[in-house]
């Protein structure tokens, strides 16, 4: 396993390394403090380390709620209606 301090979204760093499998540890927090590779990878912790150095983690709820903008736009629903029918303001 490998220590981890910075923010990493494992999915992208899987598919940035080989696509294999990895697995981690997460804090209370929901944040990986270890990743490490799956049982079945037969790649090397030291190009893991690699990868994981060159690794920027996306920002996965922003991509959704762009996702999710552009969807709703797609579908001609603005987004004062999308605060309506939330019973937001």
């Amino acid at each position: 396993m490998i220590k981890v301090n910075k923010k990493v979204n494992l999915a992208q760093l899987d598919q940035e390394y080989n696509s294999k499998g990895l697995n981690g540890v997460l804090d209370d927090k929901g944040d990986y403090v270890e990743i490490g590779l799956a049982s079945n990878n037969t790649g090397s912790e030291e190009e893991l380390k690699e990868c994981l150095d060159k690794h920027i983690a996306k920002d996965l709820e922003a991509e959704r709620i762009v996702q999710k903008a552009a969807l709703l736009a797609k579908l001609g629903i603005t987004e004062d209606e999308v605060q309506l029918l939330l019973g937001g303001n």
